[in-house]
Order: structure tokens, then sequence, then C-alpha cells
């Protein structure tokens, strides 16, 4: 008894596990004369490409590294910067980001990083400067602002702290008649 109530679990572990397709190992280069775009499907020979796609800067490092099923993004699509640091890295499925999506800067500090659900936000969202510096922190659902939503100036100012409750706006939206909010408050003695 003990066997079949563990096999009838594994059996639904497995059955419910979404199984992604892997990208065959194949490789082509982008501007190969074979490769064609029509509507952000890839062709090869005409045919629907499934493999990777990359890119070379002139002195043969990896520009960008993509994969493709049928024509359409698939996996983990990566690019580099020249002095081979990594610019991003993003996650597709059908030819739609999901997943995780994080982009760097130059000097390897994080530029942002967010989660996509059929190209859309989903969670939390976040963007720094250059130098490391946090200056957007928000939250989405089903591809919407809802949550917390905050925006600082380059230098650790509040630019907007409100909060989207079933799509309505509260608190500091960040402007009025092109000045910052912060900047028209006067206290009356």
């Amino acid at each position: 008894m003990k066997f079949f109530k563990i096999y009838v679990l594994a059996l639904l572990v497995c059955s419910c596990s979404k199984k992604e397709p892997k990208v065959p190992k194949t490789y082509s280069l982008k501007s190969s004369k074979e490769i064609t775009v029509l509507n952000d499907v890839v062709y090869f020979n005409k045919e629907k490409y499934s493999g990777f796609l990359f890119e070379l800067y002139p002195n043969r490092d990896t520009i960008s590294s993509e994969g493709f099923i049928n024509g359409q993004l698939c996996g983990i699509c990566k690019k580099w910067y020249p002095n081979k640091q990594l610019m991003e890295s993003r996650v597709y499925f059908n030819g739609k980001k999901n997943g995780k999506q994080i982009a760097y800067w130059e000097n390897g500090n994080k530029r942002f990083e967010f989660v996509a659900k059929n190209d859309a936000y989903e969670g939390e969202l976040s963007e720094w400067t250059f130098d490391g510096k946090l200056t957007h922190l928000a939250h989405f659902k089903d591809g919407q602002e809802e949550g917390s939503q905050k925006l600082w100036y380059d230098n650790g100012k509040i630019r907007a702290n409100y909060v989207i409750i079933k799509g309505k706006r509260y608190g500091l939206l960040g402007t009025k008649n092109c000045k910052n909010v912060s900047d028209s408050i006067f206290v009356v003695k």
C-alpha cells in the first residue's frame, strides 16, 4: 500500500510538471544568407528555424546567442558588451518573454531585473543607475501596476512614492505643473 501511494504521488508530480522543449544544439550565424526574419519568425532556407543564432564582434567575440524553436525565441538569450561583460540575460517561451529578465551596465552593475509572464511584467521590477543606486522599484500583476511604486532621482531624493490598489493611485505621484511636488510645499507659521 505504501508503495502504491508513493507511485501515485510520483505520477502526479511528473504529470503536473510543465516540460519545456529543449533548443536543439544547432548553431548558425545570424547574418548568414540562409537566415531570414519575417514577422518575428526566423527561417533557415525558408523553413522555421530551431537552434541557436549567434552574432560576433569583428574580433570574433560573441555579441549575442539566442535560442529558437519553430522560428520563435525560446530559452535563455544572452548579449555581451565588447569587454566580454554580460549585457543581458532574458528567458523566452513561444516567442514571448517568460521568466527572469536581467540587464547589466558595462561595469557589471545591474541595470534592471524583473519577471515576465507572456510578455508582461509580473511581480517586482527594479532599476538601478550605472553606479548601483536604486531608481525604480515597482510591482505588477498581469502586466499592470499593482501595489507599491517608488521612483528616485539619481541623487537619492524621492521622485514618486505611491500605491495602486484596484487600479486607483494613492500617494506622491511626482510632479505638479512641471515642478517636483516637494518643491511646491510650504509651511504656514
